[in-house]
């Protein structure tokens, strides 16, 4: 492999490029791999990135913890900003740094085999003639002698509730099987980073849900960052902690996921909120959740439908609030369908997309909320700045 390579445009290719990846791994030479895993907080990149016609030019730092989505219109430069990360591709104008470490400045490029990244992409590109339990051990076994070994087998088969399937070829599984497959051989490679290029763009709807919850438990038990490139708000709502937005080759801008998505240039997509609720059990197959000292409910997931409310262990859930399903009132409701009623503070009014409309932003408990309200029932209920209304969300449109 040589520092020009180039990410292959179809899946046939891109069986070949992990091939060449698993022999990087294996070669002897370790003169610029790390003995030990470099701790970094941010990456950064400046420069001009070129690819074709296309231009990114770019002065910003990303956060190196948790799930950092990449979010924006096709064309706006994901994909060439994940390939520069990944050092798919060389720009001798840019410099990118993971934490202290340059993978390129000046004349100095560290080639992809060298970075320490584990990739996955639209297509799990599983080798065929292999079984599950070889492809997920393929690259570990050519991992040199002196590469640290921190996550192992064992473990990543558990993660990924992998075990029923060890012996079984990839044509004989799911979409999502076949992803999180992909997703254990990328972790196998005890990668630092990893880079997720619309993972989930291949996969059916049922598909898409089934392995949301491996790639947020990855996350929060390896440790290890990740950034996804998405153009799916849904997707990246339910699993990023922060968003950065993409525009016309440049970062527009980033931060946690809760503000950013008060942003207008979402709204057009879908005026959403995140909120982080605590677990206090389940009730008639409702899951009752605290947002500091108040409370709501929505239905239970099918697999605690039947628990005791003691066997439910206190977790944290993010719940994905549509604007359009919050409505607001001066007082509590008694005659209503609705449980979940929310004293909230209006803390601004933004334009929406719909000119007869008006996104109200609220605070509950630190956290911001949105309502879509008409400007005529914001007139008529006579809303301000700083006043205390309460939020009615139906149960079912939580999720």
């Amino acid at each position: 492999m040589t520092d020009s390579t180039h990410f292959p445009s179809d899946a046939c290719d891109k069986r070949s490029w992990w091939h060449k990846l698993s022999w990087a791994f294996d070669r002897n030479s370790t003169t610029n791999r790390p003995k030990q895993p470099t701790v970094a907080t941010e990456l950064s990149i400046a420069g001009t990135l070129k690819r074709g016609d296309f231009c990114l030019q770019l002065n910003d730092t990303l956060p190196l913890h948790g799930i950092t989505a990449l979010f924006g219109r096709s064309g706006c430069g994901k994909t060439s900003l994940l390939r520069a990360i990944a050092g798919l591709d060389r720009h001798p104008e840019a410099h990118i740094h993971f934490g202290s470490t340059p993978w390129q400045h000046g004349k100095h490029f560290l080639p992809v085999h060298q970075r320490r990244i584990g990739m996955v992409f639209q297509e799990s590109s599983l080798l065929p003639h292999l079984s599950v339990k070889q492809n997920l051990l393929y690259g570990y076994h050519r991992l040199s002698k002196t590469s640290p070994r921190h996550l192992q087998p064992a473990q990543v088969i558990e993660w990924l509730e992998l075990a029923a399937l060890l012996p079984q070829k990839p044509e004989q599984l799911s979409g999502g099987q076949r992803q999180r497959v992909a997703l254990g051989r990328a972790l196998l490679s005890q990668p630092q980073l990893l880079l997720l290029d619309e993972p989930l763009a291949s996969l059916d709807q049922q598909s898409r849900n089934e392995i949301q919850p491996f790639l947020q438990r990855i996350a929060r038990q390896s440790g290890i960052p990740m950034l996804l490139v998405s153009h799916q708000l849904d997707e990246v709502v339910k699993l990023a902690d922060q968003l950065v937005l993409m525009q016309d080759g440049r970062i527009h801008s980033q931060g946690p996921l809760p503000q950013q998505l008060l942003r207008p240039e979402l709204a057009a997509i879908g005026a959403m909120s995140l909120l982080y609720a605590n677990s206090s059990g389940c009730q008639g197959h409702l899951l009752q959740l605290t947002i500091g000292e108040q409370q709501l409910q929505l239905p239970a997931p099918l697999h605690s439908t039947t628990a005791a409310p003691a066997s439910i262990k206190p977790v944290s859930y993010r719940l994905r609030i549509q604007a359009r399903d919050v409505a607001l009132s001066l007082q509590p409701l008694t005659d209503s369908s609705v449980s979940n009623q929310l004293q909230v503070r209006i803390t601004g009014f933004n334009p929406a997309p719909h000119p007869a409309e008006t996104l109200v932003q609220l605070d509950l408990a630190g956290q911001p909320l949105q309502a879509l309200l008409t400007k005529q029932s914001v007139e008529r209920l006579g809303l301000q700045l700083g006043q205390l209304v309460y939020a009615q969300v139906k149960a079912v449109a939580l999720d």
